[in-house]
């Protein structure tokens, strides 16, 4: 993934939250009931976002290294495999 393009999912992810917090800090002074029950709403829907997208990508370095560790030792064994064997 390009270093550009996950600095601006991120930026942004974290961003939408920050800005539906200001609107919520807003709602509040005005005493507009209404429109603090949208931001809270919005707000939670960007936390999870958050924490969902962060758990994938954890589990997704997971995963990479699982493949590369594996990929690693097939590779390994096989090398293994045909220098003993007779051709």
């Amino acid at each position: 993934m390009n270093k550009k393009d996950s600095w601006l999912f991120w930026w942004t992810l974290y961003l939408t939250a920050v800005v539906w917090i200001f609107f919520g800090i807003f709602s509040l002074i005005r005493f507009q009931a209404d429109y603090l029950l949208v931001v809270g709403v919005c707000l939670t829907l960007s936390i999870a976002n958050i924490v969902g997208f962060t758990k994938c990508r954890k589990d997704a370095k997971k995963q990479i290294q699982q493949f590369a560790s594996q990929t690693i030792a097939n590779r390994f064994s096989s090398t293994i495999q045909s220098a003993f064997t007779v051709v």
